[in-house]
């Protein structure tokens, strides 16, 4: 097939990179500074195993990148959009990116058989967009294929889904769709557009859900002396609920779960029918960095002038994308109390706020700091010399937001004189030989 992809980021760029390599004569649009640095192989995401697939492809003329949309589509047999569709500060989800995508089309008075919307929409909005091309007098379907890829995993997850989603209202789109994916293996599901709008928003509410249950049931485990991974662990076993999304820590973040989540708590308040679990699941995700702030200022006392090491800048590993990731709350409640900041991120490159600065490596990051904070659980922060990484410090106190230490570092860590091990989920472990005061690194 001929396909037009409008929209690099993330989603965009894998689904582009995936379909061309299932054979697929593939042109990806986007803006002329993002398409010029793609030619010269300068990605702006980092994700596994995209770089070099991307190269593969495109050397081998699948893949091709253009900025008009009007040409690019001209002679094709489908156009997939990928674009952004943030959430205003009304709460509403901004559609404006693919607004001016088929606006380009309407004006054009040309546009594809069939408009696969792959960004995560409101329900409704294929059948607004049909009806919108319908009365510009372009006879195109509009189907809706959402993706559920994770970030960090996103080119396995394209390639090896769990299932397909098609939301379409005829067999010549369906075709089309199958046609799309021919050579994945996975149970496609074929339902009606709203059906399958709803379907995204609900999958990414659930698995919030999820965490926001773990994080709840961590501050019990707090209070009562118990482990949370025990517990996770064992409730987890159930196979009618899963062990996957069930690790307690920072919280959610990412530019998926807080927007959908959002987003479909607008949808339900527009018809009259609240949804007071998910309500609950974000109230319960905001709490969780003021929680870690509380941990720090009950070590600390005044935190005014402290310094804080952040590892771990991503919302998750394997990514470079902070959009709404936690670390970003943290930096603002650091600054509202007047933490200083040193954070590293193995491949984070730049934030965009003054109020961090950014270390070229995890000892720099804890130089002189009064307590070190895991935020993301990449696995080589696991692997650091931690006796070391301690001693460069002014206090030895390591608040492990992803539960991401072993024992058998834990035990290294505590067999320093005056530090402090703070877990989530579970007790705090400590040296039995009081902080005596500033250490002095060689």
């Amino acid at each position: 097939m001929r396909l037009t992809l409008v929209g690099t980021g993330y989603v965009g760029l894998v689904a582009a990179v995936c379909f061309a390599k299932l054979g697929h004569e593939v042109i990806a649009v986007d803006r002329e500074p993002v398409i010029r640095g793609l030619k010269e192989n300068k990605l702006t995401v980092w994700e596994p195993q995209l770089e070099p697939e991307l190269a593969d492809v495109y050397a081998n003329g699948l893949l091709r990148f253009e900025t008009d949309i009007v040409q690019a589509s001209s002679d094709t047999d489908a156009l997939m959009i990928a674009v952004g569709t943030p959430t205003r500060s009304d709460g509403h989800t901004d559609l404006g990116h693919i607004h001016e995508v088929l606006s380009h089309l309407m004006q054009a008075g040309t546009c594809p058989p069939l408009v696969i919307i792959k960004s995560t929409v409101p329900v409704g909005t294929c059948d607004e967009l049909e009806a919108t091309l319908l009365a510009a007098g372009l006879h195109t379907e509009v189907a809706f294929n959402p993706e559920f890829l994770r970030q960090g995993s996103a080119f396995n997850d394209f390639m090896e889904p769990d299932r397909i989603v098609f939301g379409c209202q005829t067999p010549q789109a369906e075709s089309l769709l199958r046609q799309l994916y021919e050579g994945i293996e996975a149970p496609v599901h074929v339902c009606d557009r709203r059906s399958a709008e709803l379907i995204k928003y609900a999958s990414n509410a659930f698995l919030a859900m999820k965490i926001s249950f773990a994080n709840m049931m961590s501050d019990v485990c707090e209070g009562y002396g118990a482990d949370i991974r025990h517990v996770m662990s064992g409730v987890g076993a159930d196979q009618r609920i899963g062990p996957e999304f069930l690790s307690a820590g920072v919280g959610y973040g990412g530019s998926c779960f807080s927007k959908d989540l959002q987003s479909l708590l607008t949808t339900g308040k527009l018809i009259g029918s609240p949804l007071p679990i998910l309500e609950s699941v974000a109230k319960v995700n905001n709490q969780r960095i003021p929680r870690m702030i509380a941990k720090l200022i009950s070590l600390w006392g005044n935190p005014s002038g402290k310094r804080l090491c952040v590892l771990g800048i991503s919302f998750k590993p394997n990514t470079n994308d902070v959009r709404d990731a936690p670390f970003l709350t943290l930096l603002a409640q650091c600054e509202r109390h007047g933490i200083e900041v040193q954070a590293f991120d193995p491949v984070v490159r730049q934030v965009g706020a003054k109020s961090v600065q950014l270390m070229d490596s995890p000892y720099a990051a804890a130089a002189q700091a009064d307590a070190v904070m895991i935020m993301t659980e990449w696995p080589q922060f696991a692997e650091l010399d931690w006796p070391y990484l301690l001693h460069l410090m002014r206090r030895p106190y390591v608040l492990d937001g992803r539960n991401l230490l072993p024992s058998p570092i834990i035990s290294q860590i505590v067999d320093i004189d005056g530090a402090i091990y703070m877990p989530v989920g579970r007790p705090m472990e400590r040296s039995p030989i009081p902080w005596a005061g500033v250490s002095s690194p060689e």
